[in-house]
């Protein structure tokens, strides 16, 4: 079975914490990117290290960090407070700094068709501004094997493992979902794509490839 090396930005958010956990079940290295030291995971488990990552640093001190892994995923977010510096400039970076890297393999978590202006809910028009401009730098100014999820409502359901990548303007998907289908995208061929999640009838594995 082939394993993967990689980076999650944003560790300790909920997705973060779900997929580091799916990564390291099946056999992969991972590497936990947090803001924070006192976020870090307080047990040490094989295969996964911790490392304070501020988004604030230079791209050269981010590329430093990320050096080695095969993919890197995006997964932090500020939760509205600081939506310039984390969700826009912080995801831009990372994305330069990946390239930086030599890194080819990158994965971003987004909004349901943060590319559609004309769709985006009036409470959230700031975050899908973040979203929008940080997705189409990934498309238009790098180079990298990105794949872009853009995920419908999140919940805290348990996960079904099934989805359904044509979810019109609605719908919700389970963090742990949109994990899984994270951990596949990295274990498959999927690239320089957008992939629209929300809970379905397909099995996770045989939707994304």
């Amino acid at each position: 079975m082939i394993t993967v090396k990689a980076f999650v930005i944003g560790a300790h958010g909920q997705i973060g914490q779900i997929l580091v956990q799916k990564l390291l079940d099946r056999g992969d290295t991972v590497t936990g990117g947090y803001r924070r030291p006192d976020q870090q995971a307080p047990a040490a488990a094989p295969g996964f290290q911790a490392v304070t990552l501020d988004l604030s640093e230079s791209i050269d001190q981010l590329a430093a960090l990320l050096a080695g892994q095969d993919a890197v995923v995006f997964a932090a977010g500020s939760r509205g407070k600081d939506l310039l510096r984390v969700d826009l400039d912080g995801a831009i970076k990372a994305e330069r700094a990946t390239e930086q890297a030599g890194i080819k393999r990158f994965v971003m978590v987004s909004a349901l068709n943060a590319e559609q202006p004309t769709t985006w809910p009036a409470a959230l028009y700031d975050y899908y501004i973040a979203k929008y401009y940080a997705d189409e730098w990934l498309k238009r100014n790098t180079d990298l094997d990105y794949v872009i999820i853009q995920p419908a409502a999140l919940t805290n359901e348990a996960g079904q493992g099934t989805v359904t990548l044509d979810p019109g303007r609605q719908g919700s998907i389970p963090r742990a979902d949109v994990a899984e289908t994270i951990a596949a995208v990295l274990h498959g061929s999927a690239h320089r794509t957008t992939i629209k999640l929300a809970s379905g009838p397909t099995p996770i594995g045989e939707a994304i490839n």
